[in-house]
């Protein structure tokens, strides 16, 4: 996008922390755009006017309030995950497969059932599959 800009351009961003996520890249991008002879508005805070003398100390403290606003949400998030995860809560996609139908599937592998009748019967991609047959063989042979 920088690289497009030319004299007279508007850059406009919905939030301070869609342009950068910290102040000294806020800072580094508003200098690229304004050698662009462009401006930047952002919409969460439309009284910053990037034409004014004062816009690199207003873009760095709001920059410096988006770092600190993310680092923030980060910190949040990351204690909430612990605390689900005390609780026993489990991330990430339900398997496909019950560990039992995992354990039904391969001595049909090794019967030479076909692939295609394990699809059906499963109801599952050749894809999960293949990933039962090579994560049962690994453990198989360990």
């Amino acid at each position: 996008m920088l690289r497009q800009l030319r004299p007279g351009d508007q850059v406009l961003a919905i939030a301070t922390d869609r342009v950068a996520r910290n102040p000294l890249d806020l800072l580094t991008i508003l200098r690229a755009i304004q050698r662009k002879g462009a401006g930047l508005r952002l919409l969460d805070e439309p009284f910053i006017d990037t034409t004014s003398e004062m816009a690199d100390l207003i873009m760095f403290v709001v920059g410096w309030a988006a770092h600190w606003q993310r680092r923030n949400i980060l910190r949040c998030t990351a204690i909430g995950r612990k605390r689900a995860m005390e609780r026993g809560v489990k991330f990430g996609r339900k398997p496909k497969l019950t560990a039992q139908q995992r354990q039904d599937i391969a001595p049909r592998f090794a019967a030479g059932d076909n692939i295609r009748q394990l699809v059906a019967d499963y109801q599952v991609s050749e894809s999960t599959l293949a990933r039962v047959r090579r994560t049962e063989s690994s453990t198989a042979t360990s």
